[in-house]
């Protein structure tokens, strides 16, 4: 009954929370929590488990979070899996518990800090706890944690699916075994790692860096550790990587931790990824986890 109590009382007190601080509000008939820093806006909805809106009070979302999701696997906005994908059985789709279920609980275990929790799902599909809170400077600290059961342990792997005509910017960082400096990503037809291959067309160059654009056909690419931006005409975002809890295991991903996903014409969606490395817990009983920062720009 007490957990029950928290978004009445956020109400009542809505018009009192300080910057930052989290409240419960309706929206188009849904109860979702919002919480504003300056001129921007973060909204969490606990029907979909996670950051639904990201962008200028009065809008754009720069999230793709649709009101009516197409299908089960639509629900946008900040998704969150545990890794490696290829250790998968089957390789596709993730665990329902953690794609497409509801939030079992919303807490605020402060007025700024959202902790939102989904639910367990079978065998190592444990459950996985959101939590999201305003920073300095514009940055919004979106934290994952989970209790893990595997002995060699799980990566995180934050996903922020974005909306609109997107146009992302990394940093290659070429080497003798990687000489453009990014790598390709298994995806569909492509069931390994390429690190050798033709500029793809998704890609230009300008000066030391890489911009990216959505095409007809679908590519995933992966980069050294690093902040990712994505920009609009309203503004503009970064991912930057964060802190990790735990102890580190290894690193599925050879250090290519910041990916951005372009999907094609058949489904057109745009995401950039945030991986941590493989997790255990320091000690008996301890949860692992990971944070990211999501800086929001004007432009």
């Amino acid at each position: 009954m007490r957990a029950a109590a928290i978004p009445l009382l956020i109400f009542i007190l809505g018009g009192c929370a300080s910057p930052g601080d989290w409240r419960a509000v309706s929206v188009n008939g849904r109860t979702v929590w919002r919480a504003d820093s300056g001129k921007w806006r973060a909204e969490v909805d606990p029907s979909r488990g996670r950051l639904a809106y990201l962008g200028p009070r009065e809008g754009p979302n720069f999230l793709n979070a649709p009101a009516v999701p197409s299908n089960h696997l639509q629900l946008g906005g900040h998704r969150v899996w545990l890794g490696p994908q290829t250790e998968w059985t089957p390789f596709w789709p993730p665990p329902e518990n953690w794609e497409s279920s509801p939030a079992v609980s919303v807490k605020l275990r402060r007025p700024d800090l959202l902790e939102v929790e989904s639910p367990a799902g079978a065998g190592d599909a444990v459950a996985i706890r959101r939590t999201y809170r305003w920073g300095a400077h514009g940055r919004l600290e979106c934290g994952v944690s989970w209790e893990e059961r595997t002995p060699r342990g799980r990566q995180a792997v934050q996903i922020f699916q974005l909306a609109g005509d997107v146009v992302f910017e990394a940093i290659p960082k070429p080497t003798a075994t990687v000489p453009r400096g990014f790598v390709r990503l298994p995806i569909g037809s492509r069931p390994t790692t390429e690190t050798v291959f033709p500029l793809p067309k998704q890609a230009t160059r300008s000066g030391n860096r890489i911009l990216l654009r959505r095409k007809s056909a679908e590519e995933k690419l992966g980069f050294p550790t690093q902040t990712l931006s994505a920009r609009w005409p309203q503004g503009e975002l970064l991912l930057h990587p964060g802190r990790i809890k735990g102890t580190v295991m290894e690193d599925p991903d050879q250090g290519f931790n910041a990916q951005i996903y372009l999907g094609g014409d058949d489904v057109p969606l745009l995401e950039f990824e945030q991986l941590s490395p493989r997790l255990i817990p320091m000690r008996p009983g301890d949860r692992v986890g990971s944070t990211v920062l999501l800086e929001i720009r004007s432009r």
